[in-house]
């Protein structure tokens, strides 16, 4: 059998990261939204430096918009001040939209044409999986526990809401986990709503809640933190389930809960060693959802607000 070749070498091929020294000197950079909310941004902080400790290597945060540092800086600060030569670049975000597919992808291509000798790597959100599931089961039960309440009570729905996107593939996603949170679970129902660009709205998710008969409801946040957002949602809830005369309780969001900060860990490990990958099936930018037929074939880029902030001008 004639010995296989070596691909990685060829020019313009670069080679995976690898088991063994080749880890030695990676830095991640946590790309996270940004927030006018003072509260939030400590908290976004407070969630490196948990992360830091937790995967025992350098990590940088930055931010998209409305908060410093931008990601520019962030990769300046591995790269120039560290002298890392490998930076995992993991968005702290919950699931694909157009910051995850334009806007840190446009900062990496930025990356690797001004450092050509550093290997960037992307990895994934963290997107539907079992620990997700459980950290918000976890703030649902949490929520009740606090109020007292038993599962003898009046019939408990949860409600399940998130930022909102126009991007199909993250607003199903949404979707899938409610259904993973209903199973198995003594939840009447378990539905979901959206803060803005996607319906339903909050307030059509607690009306529905009420008519399909909970006397309580659970607002669970799909929020990795507090922010202006959030708290806009758990005010407009509570106006609706007041107007009906139920009963709402609002879970905490999903924050630095110890499986957050292991699913964060796993996707560095991911992207890593070569494994991250999105379903790429469902992106609009590739499959003409109704609605979103234009968007097939769309230029992905981004600009100077976001994912080139901070740098003065396009790659």
């Amino acid at each position: 059998m004639a010995p296989q070749k070596d691909h990685s070498q060829r020019p313009g091929i670069r080679p995976l990261l690898r088991p063994g020294n080749d880890r030695a000197d990676y830095g991640v950079l946590l790309v996270a939204h940004g927030s006018r909310d003072a509260e939030s941004v400590a908290e976004m902080h407070a969630f490196a430096r948990a992360l830091r400790r937790h995967v025992a290597r350098p990590v940088e945060l930055a931010f998209l918009e409305l908060s410093d540092p931008p990601v520019a800086e962030g990769m300046c600060r591995l790269v120039e001040e560290l002298g890392l030569r490998r930076v995992v670049v993991l968005p702290l975000l919950v699931g694909p939209a157009g910051h995850q597919k334009n806007d840190i992808p446009a900062a990496i291509h930025w990356g690797r044409q001004r450092w050509p000798q550093v290997h960037f790597t992307y990895g994934v959100p963290l997107g539907v999986h079992p620990h997700v599931v459980n950290v918000l089961a976890a703030r649902a039960e949490s929520a009740l526990r606090a109020h007292g309440a038993a599962e003898s009570d009046a019939p408990c729905s949860l409600l399940l809401v998130g930022r909102g996107s126009t991007d199909p593939d993250a607003n199903s996603n949404l979707y899938k986990l409610a259904r993973l949170l209903w199973e198995g679970r003594p939840y009447l129902t378990v539905e979901v709503a959206f803060h803005s660009l996607a319906s339903p709205s909050v307030e059509a998710g607690v009306e529905r809640c009420a008519r399909l008969g909970a006397g309580r409801v659970v607002l669970v946040p799909h929020f990795l933190f507090t922010g202006v957002t959030l708290k806009e949602v758990c005010r407009r809830a509570g106006n609706v389930a007041g107007r009906l005369g139920i009963s709402l309780l609002v879970a905490r969001h999903m924050g630095a809960h110890p499986l957050v900060l292991e699913l964060v860990r796993l996707r560095i490990e991911e992207a890593i060693q070569g494994r991250a990958a999105m379903n790429c099936d469902l992106c609009k930018y590739r499959y003409p959802f109704a609605g979103y037929e234009h968007h097939v074939g769309a230029p992905q880029t981004s600009d100077a607000r976001h994912g080139l902030r901070g740098i003065g001008g396009t790659p």
